[in-house]
């Protein structure tokens, strides 16, 4: 008789260890993950400096704040995906020494293209930063030498880093 009820004792842990790890699969995300950008790309985190950071999260329009500021959620449209990015002036490696390694590109506007067709143009922030909400695909962000190929997946934010020029230093 004890057998049967340590069987049937272990069957009912069983299922609900199986439904609570099921229902915690299903449960949305509700974390932002930060990327600052160091000089050259994005990385994981906050920047040790305080400096401001993108803010992602599934399905959420990303968001460029400074640690500790509060952010509200907007949802991204359905079909829909998200680029942010940066355009700078290196400043910094190689023979540039000193200083944060960049500066901020201020008020470049950036056309997005699908194939020949300009889909829309963005404008960056004071620090140089930039969102723009699109359709799953592929673009092309920028012109010219400066542009970049990036993909757009539904429900994700694709972070891009833009050179948009190289102070010199004899």
């Amino acid at each position: 008789m004890a057998a049967g009820f340590n069987l049937i004792l272990a069957v009912v842990v069983c299922l609900f260890l199986g439904g609570a790890a099921v229902a915690a699969a299903k449960r949305p995300n509700g974390a932002w993950n930060y990327y600052h950008f160091d000089g050259s790309r994005f990385v994981a985190g906050l920047a040790a400096d305080g400096k401001r950071a993108v803010a992602v999260r599934d399905g959420v329009r990303p968001v460029v704040a400074l640690p500790g500021a509060r952010i509200e959620a907007v949802a991204l449209p359905a079909g829909t995906g998200a680029v942010a990015g940066i355009c700078y002036i290196q400043s910094a490696g190689g023979k540039l020494t000193g200083g944060a390694g960049y500066l901020a590109a201020p008020a470049m506007r950036l056309p997005i293209s699908s194939g020949t067709n300009v889909v829309t143009t963005v404008q960056t922030d004071e620090q140089g930063y930039f969102i723009a909400v699109l359709p799953a695909g592929r673009y092309v962000v920028g012109e010219g030498p400066l542009a970049r190929n990036v993909r757009v997946e539904s429900d994700q934010t694709s972070l891009i880093a833009l050179r948009v020029g190289k102070r010199m230093v004899d």
